[in-house]
């Protein structure tokens, strides 16, 4: 058996491209006094009547996360730098929200690239012996997400279903478009061609968090996006395990994906599935797939 990268993060090697320094114009200050005066310049401009002590939750060079104390309900302000992951994010949540478990979106703020989200400080319990299942489970309902999706929203994301895909120029990031398109046939066969294939969530432990009523919601849909198929998680997923001091063989972890997705109307089995991960990894120079593939 393949040991496990880590990090979520190495467990794409050779798909992850870094970008330059200074990529983005106009990164997140360093400065926590600059930071919050930022976050009391967005509620005052795109969130009227949010008011309450802020704090400084974490900051890096392309967002900062704040929370809004407020006596009935905290809140969690989000602070983008870069409008295009604000525009991602902000497309993201419309196509899960009501159709995977993730964190409320309570306002949006064009402006001030600015989100307010449900406020979530308790972390998931990694203890509890059904955490693997309830993350294969909350990936796979995020894969599936569009099956669900309203009516106004699939037709906004016409262009991006498998039957638009499979005929389209394969994406720019794409090293081998005829592995790709072996990729969207295996998901052909998976699913039904008004599938949009949502993936790229950013998998952490410290992601999934718990509500106080005891649900486990994901946290930071930002990455997501419509032509990367959640085959991208599902390579990361051993190693969030692992992370998490949940330690599955690749068989198991496979195993949870394809009961989870199952329930939510995939047609994988473990031969295609697996074929489907051989191919993504030959479209996107993915270097290992972790014995998920054996």
């Amino acid at each position: 058996m393949t040991t496990d990268p880590a990090t979520a993060a190495q467990a794409l090697t050779g798909l992850a491209r870094i970008r330059p320094a200074g990529w983005l114009a106009t990164p997140m200050p360093h400065d926590p006094a600059a930071l919050l005066v930022r976050a009391r310049q967005a509620l005052a401009a795109d969130h009227p009547g949010v008011n309450g002590r802020i704090s400084l939750i974490s900051a890096r060079y392309t967002a900062a996360v704040f929370a809004v104390h407020r006596p009935e309900s905290s809140l969690a302000l989000k602070l983008h730098a870069d409008p295009a992951a604000y525009a991602g994010e902000t497309l993201a949540y419309a196509l899960l929200a009501g159709t995977a478990p993730v964190a409320h979106l309570h306002a949006e703020g064009d402006s001030s690239l600015s989100l307010l989200l449900e406020y979530l400080p308790e972390p998931a319990d990694w203890a509890g012996h059904g955490m693997p299942t309830v993350l294969a489970e909350h990936v796979a309902a995020v894969h599936t997400a569009s099956l669900r999706m309203p009516a106004a929203a699939t037709k906004a994301m016409a262009g991006f279903t498998l039957a638009a895909l499979q005929g389209a120029r394969a994406p720019d990031w794409i090293a081998d478009p005829g592995a790709y398109g072996e990729v969207l046939a295996a998901h052909l066969d998976a699913y039904s061609p008004d599938l949009v294939p949502l993936g790229h969530l950013d998998l952490k432990p410290q992601h999934l968090r718990r509500r106080p009523d005891g649900e486990v919601v994901l946290l930071d849909v930002e990455s997501v996006r419509p032509d990367v198929t959640g085959l991208i998680d599902l390579v990361t997923l051993p190693a969030v395990l692992r992370q998490a001091g949940c330690e599955l063989s690749p068989d198991q972890v496979l195993g949870l994906y394809l009961d989870a997705s199952a329930a939510r109307g995939a047609r994988w089995t473990a031969g295609s599935l697996k074929a489907a991960l051989r191919a993504y990894a030959a479209a996107t120079g993915l270097e290992s797939l972790h014995g998920l593939d054996r």
